[in-house]
């Protein structure tokens, strides 16, 4: 992977992050090694420095403008609509989650969101509230993908949810 300064890549569950330079440090004293420096839009207090070496293999380049508007016309309209990848089992559910967030896969993020949102309505029309390790899981979940989907549509990450619904609205007319 050939990064250029201030380009936009996925560092796993850290989120959508800005490559600021690339510096050789020596951490044995000997050997020196090129890494790319990160700094991660979620937590601009961060730094992270990936050996040039690997960076194949712990990034990702962000999607295209037609892969995240392909994720959003293809995410369900309805429970009906929807087939939840989550297992009824807690601690079973809390590894999906984990798997799902340190992943690559955008489309599984994107589901574990709709199976979360449909079981939260579900939960509320019976007067009670989503468990506290799933909100945690949704709002995670919805900050990876609405930092990467700001970057690509060139909006803050607060304007996402907005454009989704914006969008998924327009395509039911």
């Amino acid at each position: 992977m050939n990064l250029q300064i201030n380009d936009y890549v996925v560092y796993k569950s850290a989120g959508v992050c800005q490559v600021i330079s690339e510096e050789t440090q020596s951490p044995d004293g000997i050997t020196e090694i090129l890494y790319y420096k990160l700094k991660p839009l979620g937590d601009p207090n961060s730094t992270y420095y990936i050996p040039v070496s690997t960076a194949d293999h712990k990034l990702r380049r962000l999607l295209s403008r037609e892969e995240v508007l392909n994720l959003i016309d293809t995410m369900p309209r309805s429970a009906d609509d929807e087939s939840t990848i989550l297992s009824e089992n807690c601690r079973e559910r809390r590894e999906q989650y984990s798997k799902i967030m340190k992943g690559d896969d955008q489309k599984a993020l994107v589901q574990m969101i709709s199976s979360l949102y449909f079981r939260k309505l579900d939960t509320e029309a019976s007067g009670k509230r989503l468990s506290s390790m799933d909100d945690t899981a949704m709002r995670n979940a919805e900050s990876l993908m609405f930092q990467e989907f700001g970057v690509v549509l060139g909006m803050k990450p607060e304007e996402v949810r907005d454009f989704i619904a914006r969008r998924v609205n327009a395509m039911q007319q």
